[in-house]
């Protein structure tokens, strides 16, 4: 029994120490919350900044498409039209569609004589109509997908620029 006061302090302090290592975890783990807490909003700020400058990117690159869309389209059209143009002057006989001809070596449907009227070296030859229609038709084409080929490489051109930067 006479221990007994001497056991009733150590519970005591046992308690009073158990205590005291709570308080103190317990201001630590808010402390370390608090740390977590400005993290996870740094990292939020962060990521919101990077998600609008990718926002931003991705409006100027589709700008960028849109005016080289309008470019090439306004091209397109005037090389169109000048086509159209030419077909009908020559289809109404304001103008005259020649090539230039050249006989070759050897071609047994133009035998190469003295007395050649036809198509000499550098003469200018007249096409059938049809064949003068076929013509345009190749060069309206030929113009409209290298203008859309243009296009093409001039967006990816952008893309490319971008991805580097």
């Amino acid at each position: 029994m006479r221990a007994l006061p001497y056991v009733g302090v150590a519970v005591m302090a046992a308690l009073l120490a158990f205590g005291f290592e709570h308080y103190r975890l317990s201001a630590e783990l808010a402390t370390v919350r608090g740390e977590h807490a400005e993290v996870l909003r740094v990292l939020a700020e962060a990521n919101t900044a990077e998600l609008e400058q990718a926002t931003r990117h991705a409006e100027s690159l589709q700008q960028q498409v849109v005016d080289i869309d309008a470019r090439y389209t306004q091209e397109l059209t005037d090389a169109k039209a000048n086509a159209d143009r030419l077909r009908d002057d020559v289809d109404s006989g304001a103008k005259r569609l020649l090539i230039l001809g050249k006989r070759p070596a050897s071609c047994p449907a133009m035998p190469a004589t003295s007395g050649d009227t036809g198509v000499g070296d550098g003469a200018a030859i007249e096409l059938h109509p049809t064949a003068g229609r076929a013509y345009h038709n190749l060069r309206s084409g030929l113009t409209a997908d290298t203008k859309k080929l243009l296009a093409c490489q001039e967006i990816l051109a952008g893309l490319k620029n971008r991805e580097v930067r």
